[in-house]
């Protein structure tokens, strides 16, 4: 199994896990709670699904660039270097405060973590496999959330 494919599944058992928390460890939601963590979960989605419409058919869980991808500067990508981790933290996000599940938090913790080491190989690919990516990574200083990470 080589690394890109190992930090997916990284990635897939951390979501598990927060899934399974939320079954185990749920609370009762508060009105408080369950408005910010709509917001959370709205804004996750809305940033995913931009990033996913950018990508298109070369969107994939690997951090491996696709063949025949290119570099994007554009949309959401001109505004942060991996909007799709970042919407998957703010829905994860609004998995841990909709409950006020403290598990699903420290798992979104991990997840962060994750994702900035999944990203972090990633942008060494990228930079391998496009001549502008080094640039782009000073013009783009956010990571995962605009404004934010």
């Amino acid at each position: 199994m080589d690394i890109g494919s190992k930090w997916v599944w990284a990635q897939f058992i951390v979501l598990l896990l927060i899934a399974v928390s939320v079954l185990v460890f749920g609370g009762d939601p508060q009105v408080g709670a369950t408005i910010i963590a709509l917001a959370l979960f709205v804004a996750g989605q809305g940033i995913a699904i931009a990033a996913a419409l950018k990508m298109r058919v070369y969107l994939t869980a690997h951090p491996a660039p696709a063949r025949g991808a290119a570099l994007l500067r554009d949309g959401i990508y001109g505004k942060v270097r991996h909007p799709m981790y970042g919407g998957v933290i703010l829905m994860a996000s609004a998995v841990s405060v909709f409950d006020l599940n403290v598990v699903a938090g420290l798992l979104t913790v991990g997840l962060v973590v994750l994702f900035f080491g999944k990203s972090r190989y990633e942008e060494s690919l990228l930079t391998e496999a496009f001549l502008g990516y080094a640039e782009y990574q000073k013009q783009v200083t956010r990571r995962f959330i605009p404004w934010v990470l």
